[in-house]
C-alpha cells in the first residue's frame, strides 16, 4: 500500500514529480492516464518502490505493483540533488537529509518555487 505522499521518478530522468495525495493523482489527467515505461517507479513517503501502470487510466492503487524493495536515504538524496540541478535550485550539492519523509518534502519545496 502507498504512503502517501509520494514522487514519480521516470527513467533516465532527473526530475522528480510530486505527488501529494491519491485523490492528487486521480484528479491529474497528465499522471493517471500517462503511459509509463517499465523502469518508471513512485518512491512513497516510507522509501518503498512501486511499479507505475503501463495501461492508460490508471484509477486506482491497485494499478501500482510493489517491488518490495526501498530507496535508500544516500541513494534518494542522490536523485533530489539532481532533480534540484535541473530546477536551477541553489547550492543542490548541500541537499542532504536523514529520512524519505524529508526527501519527498524537499522535492515539494523545490517544485514550488
Amino acid at each position: 500500500m502507498i504512503k502517501w505522499p509520494a514522487v514519480i521518478k521516470y527513467q533516465g530522468e532527473d526530475e522528480l514529480i510530486y505527488i501529494a495525495s491519491l485523490s492528487d493523482w486521480l484528479n491529474d489527467h497528465d499522471l493517471c492516464q500517462s503511459h509509463f515505461e517499465v523502469e518508471d517507479r513512485l518512491i512513497d513517503m516510507s522509501g518503498d518502490l512501486f511499479s507505475l501502470p503501463i495501461v492508460s487510466s490508471a484509477v486506482n492503487t491497485a494499478a501500482f505493483v510493489a517491488l518490495d524493495t526501498q530507496i535508500s536515504v544516500p541513494e534518494f538524496v542522490e536523485l533530489v540533488r539532481k532533480h534540484a540541478v535541473i530546477e536551477n535550485y541553489c547550492c543542490s550539492a548541500k541537499i542532504n537529509a536523514k529520512t524519505h519523509p524529508q526527501l519527498i518534502a524537499m522535492v515539494k519545496e523545490i517544485n514550488s518555487l
